[in-house]
């Protein structure tokens, strides 16, 4: 049957609503879901998956060894930063990068305490005066947030590094933004309006300026790419430029970049993606590593460029399909099927450069998965209480407990039970209905199976079908009985009796009565779903059942409102049978002539 087109509406605007919604919650709980990820497949290929690079930054350390075998502080160690730039840039480095910040002042007024001649200014000027036409310089510059401004430098350092050519920025700055995690995973271009200044230069892209990869840089920072880094600690540097290990420092420096910065274990540290450093564990590492890894990304495939909002919107609505197809076993499967393939393909991708975030679709597929195999299981669920409800009024408790138990299955063939098949019919039924309207004859059909098949579901009988004004029941299946006759027989006298009451009530409303007769056969028969894959019952097929319907006929006949085969009298046993009137033998329409006996309630005495 069609759908009613108000239904169809209807079902379409909770289909709409139900992708808007996963769709929506998917975006929402996207952005969280694709960092985790990306950090987990980071780790898998670096673990996995290993990409060596064709050019890399060496990393020469600050660490506590160096400031413990020194006796200025950082910010004055100017003479090992003149002999640290002497001796890289004259070893071939191509570029040398500084994450430190130079001092504003000339200090001309510090004296050290064992060479009071010693000048701090100029032996650092004259150290970046000497590397400049060696080797390109780049500083890092950083925020004063008080002054809203970079931090100047004094100005002969300024003075000396604006004569750098070829468009390299001799000060770059050295901030990088975090996610709402804290963690740094996308290069701050100016676009993300992340710097104070939106500027288009920073430390990184300025080395890889002067390597000769010159672009506008945007995207994440590969984390995947390059073993873990170790770093030259400076001492070790400066050491073997005093002994004079020229051919040494020319097979650590000639025409790479060399990046210098503090790789103390509690200062200038950043949360990281991956676990990038050799000499210590985690994911909170000094900060020049974030810069030595986005170089290494420039230099080499570039920065990982992720798919646009669009595509996040798209795969999200692709993923919400998922709530179409009732079939949730398969449905699930195809959603585990789906999501392991698209992980696949996000994580090669990734490794080839393309950041496709899976977690939008991932989230919408399985919202739409999860939110759909609930309303279906709600919908199942009120389905059951419904035909509960409904069907509980034609079976008995027992047999709807064994149709809930999936003791009745329509996918088990028939078998063959011994069962006893009650026939009962309301004599002259026809003709009386003639004579009322059609509201009236249901009405009163309605009212008068209701009384009748209480009777049959009390002694535990299943009621097969009714046959306009006749009704099959049958005893024995699909639960087990003692007795089937005996719960059959008793099943008909209370009819019989409930039938008296309802004769009762139609005199005092000045209608006619009803007159009723039932025929009761016993013997095998074959119970089960009987039909097509499309419309079938449950039902009792057989000789017993003609037998059985063929006794009710005799009831007008013979004259007893209760006509028994002789096996059911048989079976009943001596007290049972004793209840009985003998009616002798009689033949059957389209069958060999049974005996049959006869029970009136008046006989009875009942």
């Amino acid at each position: 049957m069609a759908a009613h087109p108000s239904a169809r509406l209807a079902a379409a605007g909770i289909n709409a609503a139900a992708l808007a919604l996963c769709t929506l919650l998917a975006l929402l709980a996207a952005p969280a879901l694709d960092q985790r990820l990306l950090d987990a497949q980071f780790a898998l290929n670096r673990a996995w998956f290993p990409q060596p690079v064709q050019t890399d930054v060496v990393l020469v350390g600050i660490d506590e060894a160096f400031l413990d075998t020194v006796e200025e502080p950082l910010t004055l160690s100017h003479r090992y930063l003149a002999a640290f730039l002497d001796a890289t840039s004259e070893a071939g480095a191509r570029v040398i990068a500084l994450d430190l910040v130079l001092p504003e002042k000339r200090f001309d007024t510090l004296i050290s305490a064992h060479e009071p001649d010693f000048d701090f200014h100029r032996t650092l000027l004259a150290g970046l005066m000497r590397t400049l036409p060696r080797s390109k310089l780049v500083l890092a510059k950083v925020w004063d947030t008080e002054r809203s401004h970079y931090r100047d430098i004094q100005l002969d350092y300024a003075a000396v590094l604006n004569t750098q050519q070829d468009g390299v920025q001799a000060l770059a700055s050295a901030l990088f933004c975090s996610d709402d995690d804290t963690r740094i995973r996308r290069y701050p271009d100016p676009g993300w309006n992340c710097l104070p200044d939106r500027s288009p230069y920073t430390l990184s892209s300025e080395i890889s300026a002067a390597m000769g990869k010159r672009q506008q840089w945007s995207g994440l920072i590969n984390y995947q790419i390059g073993p873990a880094f170790r770093y030259l600690p400076l001492q070790e540097v400066l050491r073997l430029a005093e002994r004079g290990g020229k051919e040494q420092l020319r097979a650590m420096f000639a025409g790479k970049a060399v990046l210098v910065g503090t790789v103390q274990d509690d200062t200038d540290l950043l949360n990281l993606p991956a676990a990038i450093a050799a000499w210590r564990e985690g994911r909170r590492l000094p900060g020049v590593l974030v810069h030595a890894q986005a170089v290494r990304s420039m230099l080499n495939q570039g920065l990982i460029q992720p798919l646009g909002p669009a595509w996040a919107w798209g795969m999200a609505a692709a993923g919400a399909l998922f709530w179409f197809h009732a079939a949730v076993a398969r449905k699930v499967l195809l959603a585990m099927l789906a999501s392991a393939a698209l992980l696949a393909a996000s994580n090669i991708l990734l490794r080839q450069g393309l950041w496709i975030a899976p977690s939008a679709m991932l989230a919408s597929l399985w919202l739409a998965v999860l939110s759909r195999s609930a309303d279906q299981g709600w919908r199942n669920f009120s389905e059951k209480q419904r035909l509960r409800r409904t069907f509980s009024g034609y079976v008995s408790p027992q047999v709807m407990q064994q149709i809930v138990e999936g003791g009745v299955d329509a996918r088990k063939q028939g078998a063959k039970v011994e069962v006893c098949v009650l026939f009962s019919d309301i004599r002259n039924f026809t003709s009386m209905s003639e004579l009322l309207p059609a509201e009236q004859v249901v009405a009163l059909l309605n009212r008068y199976f209701g009384r009748i098949t209480s009777m049959v579901h009390k002694h535990g009988g299943t009621v097969d079908k009714f046959i306009g004004d006749g009704m099959m029941a049958f005893f024995g299946a699909p639960n087990e009985l003692p007795s089937p006759e005996k719960a059959a027989l008793e099943a008909a006298r209370d009819m019989l009796a409930e039938l008296a009451q309802l004769n009762a009530e139609l005199r005092a409303e000045g209608k006619a009565e009803l007159a009723m007769g039932i025929g009761l056969h016993s013997g095998p028969a074959v119970i089960g779903y009987i039909g097509s894959s499309h419309r079938h019952e449950y039902t009792a097929i057989g000789d017993t059942v003609n037998v059985a319907s063929r006794l009710e006929g005799l009831c007008k006949q013979l004259g007893y409102p209760i006509i028994c085969s002789g096996a059911v009298a048989e079976r009943l046993g001596p007290d049972g049978a004793a209840m009985l009137s003998p009616l002798g033998e009689h033949g059957l329409k389209g069958h060999s002539a049974v005996p049959v006996y006869g029970w009136d309630p008046q006989a009875a005495g009942a």
